[in-house]
This record gives C-alpha cells, sequence and structure tokens, in this order.
C-alpha cells in the first residue's frame, strides 16, 4: 500500500486573478459536496453542470488542471458513469487539498 502524497502543487496564477481565484478555491467545497450528493442520487445532469460550472470558472482565473478536472467529470456525468466520476471527485479532493496558488 502506496503512501499518499501529501507534497504541496505550486500553481501560478496572474495578481489580477487574485480575488477570482480565492473565490473560485473558496467554492470548491461546496461544489465537492454539491457533486457527491448529486452522483449518490443518480443526477448527472446535475453533476454535470457542476463539473462545469469548474472547468468554466477554473478556465477564467488560469487554474488549467481544475478546468481539466471539471471538464472530466463532467463527461463521466454525461456517460451516467458514477465508479469514474467518484474517482474523478476524488481526485479533484486530493489536489485542492495540496494545491498552492502563488500570485505573479
Amino acid at each position: 500500500m502506496s503512501e499518499k502524497d501529501n507534497s504541496k502543487i505550486k500553481v501560478t496564477v496572474e495578481s489580477k486573478f487574485q480575488d477570482r481565484a480565492t473565490k473560485f478555491l473558496n467554492s470548491c467545497n461546496r461544489y465537492v459536496t454539491e457533486m457527491k450528493q448529486e452522483v449518490t442520487r443518480g443526477e448527472y445532469p446535475s453533476v454535470k453542470m457542476t463539473g462545469g460550472m469548474v472547468k468554466k470558472n477554473a478556465a477564467a482565473v488560469g487554474l488549467t488542471k481544475f478546468s481539466e478536472m471539471g471538464e472530466a467529470i463532467e463527461t463521466a456525468a454525461n456517460l451516467k458513469d458514477s465508479g469514474k466520476v467518484k474517482i474523478l471527485i476524488e481526485e479533484f479532493v486530493d489536489y485542492l487539498s495540496r494545491v498552492e496558488i502563488v500570485y505573479s
């Protein structure tokens, strides 16, 4: 069994996006809670919509990896693949716990 990687992931964001990036990060826990509840209830259109919001809001501030993760969740929800959605949400949670924003 491998140990969980707890190393920080530094991501550079332009200073002009600091407020929006902070708001996005503050919303991420709500997004996670919503997606977990939605997938449990089989509400795939809602999961897809939440994944799409993550994708759009992350892209708007230059958080590419978050945007890619939102898109992957959106795609898995569109396919109604609950197993894949759950794995992607856990990957999102892990990334969120380790990301450290550096403003340039």
